[in-house]
């Protein structure tokens, strides 16, 4: 049996970034992927000649240190990206992030009536204080009123996460909502040297060149050139951590290898990893995970012969489609397809137990192509296709998730050679940005170089796009 200082569970934007990290220690580390390809969500799936995203990803962080990490591990491979994102609604298009007043002025003039007042009369409840704000439903009617809720938030956040806007949390809205209300964003439009305007961060952003999977292939290459241990196709199906050293099963290639460490960190779903401690879980424990649950994520590849759009990627608030997001990857790189031949990913979420989930690939495939063509009609030809599925994708934010959540995490607290990183080990929704510091953070408190905690990463949930300038 093998023997590590460190093992580190899942090569995703975390593990791997944890593993960077780590390389300069000296400790000896190993470093598990369940599949057999680096970088989780962000992994760039290659079929022959056709590269595609498991989804649109543009890299943008108000963490410096966590910026310059990603320009140094690109280098030359980084390519400068004019952002361009969209939502379709009723057939019209809309900016994203969506400005009250690009809608207000984009439905007509009678929709546009209704949607004033509704408004006035969500601000005199703010103003009478008879709003109770304790969910996003609240929360977005409070800045925004009814009528607007119910056109663009409430169809695709529902079609996102599957439950009601009423079982979400509000804090989530500030983090994906920009211009906070009708009254600010009239301000700017009529004042536009205003002080204190909202500045976007990025008009502009780098992008690999070959896909977001290329900023991790190329941690994988830097962090194996010193020695780190590396292996995929490994899944981890046991934990014994009775004695101060932890012992880890994993299979690979159909065997069983067993190897032991003083510490490891896992960014595989947390509701997975609990399982391997099922013997010795308190009831609390096992009751807080019953209701907590993932979403999960189909990504359907597509390359046609023709240009449909332009932009990085488009929202589908439609809804009579059940599609959430498409991008057409020849918008971030031209490196991404060959010269007339256009990458597509249409994307889809779900549960576990949802149809589409369990439908054939082909079938999932052709109801893919026939809503593209209700959203773009026009002849095109269907050069490949392929699709990825993406089981626990996102931490369901349900309205008190974080009671539930903070059961496990104490839980985990005491487990002091364990720690939690990444999206689905903290199930935290965050971004690529966040789940790199929290790799960074919690490496650093293990070898004793300060006291960061990861679970404080974007705690305040702050809107990530954008800056205060004076």
């Amino acid at each position: 049996m093998t023997s590590y200082d460190v093992i580190i569970i899942g090569a995703g934007p975390a593990g791997l970034t944890a593993a960077y990290e780590l390389m300069s220690s000296g400790k000896k580390t190993l470093l598990l992927e369940k599949k057999s390809q680096v970088g989780g969500l962000a992994e760039t799936k290659v079929f022959g000649e056709h590269r595609y995203d498991i989804g649109p990803h543009r890299f943008f962080t108000k963490n410096k240190e966590v910026y310059d990490l990603f320009l140094k591990i690109l280098g030359d491979d980084a390519v400068e990206v004019k952002r361009k994102t969209r939502i379709l609604f009723k057939n019209s298009y809309f900016d994203y992030p969506l400005t009250p007043l690009n809608a207000l002025f984009g439905l007509g003039i009678f929709e546009s009536i209704a949607i004033v007042f509704s408004y006035f009369v969500a601000r005199l409840k703010g103003y009478l204080k008879i709003s109770k704000i304790t969910n996003f439903e609240e929360w977005v009617i409070d800045k925004f009123g009814a009528k607007l809720f119910n056109n663009f938030f409430k169809n695709y956040t529902e079609k996102v996460w599957g439950i009601d806007c009423k079982d979400i949390g509000k804090d989530w809205a500030a983090q994906r909502i920009k211009g906070l209300s009708l009254s600010t964003a009239i301000k700017f439009a009529l004042f536009p040297n205003s002080k204190k305007r909202p500045k976007t961060l990025v008009d502009m952003f780098y992008y690999p060149k070959l896909g977001a999977g290329m900023l991790w292939e190329k941690f994988e290459e830097e962090i194996k050139s010193k020695n780190i241990n590396v292996v995929k196709n490994a899944e981890v199906i046991n934990i014994d951590d009775a004695d101060e050293v932890i012992t880890l099963e994993y299979l690979s290639d159909g065997d069983i290898k067993k190897v032991s460490c003083a510490h490891v960190l896992f960014s595989n779903p947390l509701l997975d990893f609990i399982n391997f401690y099922k013997d010795e879980l308190p009831n609390e424990v096992i009751d807080a995970a019953s209701k907590l649950e993932y979403r999960n994520h189909i990504s359907v590849h597509i390359t046609i012969d023709k240009k449909l759009f332009d932009d990085n990627w488009i929202y589908i608030h439609s809804p009579e489609l059940k599609m959430a997001r498409i991008a057409d990857f020849t918008n971030f790189s031209k490196d991404m397809s060959i010269e007339g031949n256009y990458p597509l990913t249409l994307e889809y979420f779900c549960f576990e137990d949802d149809e589409i989930w369990n439908s054939d690939k082909n079938d999932i495939i052709d109801f893919a192509i026939s809503e593209l063509k209700q959203i773009f009609k026009e002849e095109f030809q269907v050069v490949h296709t392929d699709i990825t599925k993406n089981p626990k994708a996102y931490p369901v934010i349900r309205t008190g998730y974080e009671e539930n959540l903070n059961i496990l995490r104490e839980w985990l607290s005491k487990k002091k050679n364990l720690t939690a990183i990444g999206r689905s080990g903290m199930f935290k929704y965050n971004n690529q940005d966040h789940a790199m510091a929290t790799g960074l953070y919690a490496v650093r408190n293990l070898l004793g170089k300060g006291n960061f905690d990861p679970w404080e990463v974007n705690v305040d949930g702050e809107y990530h796009e954008e800056i205060i300038t004076a």
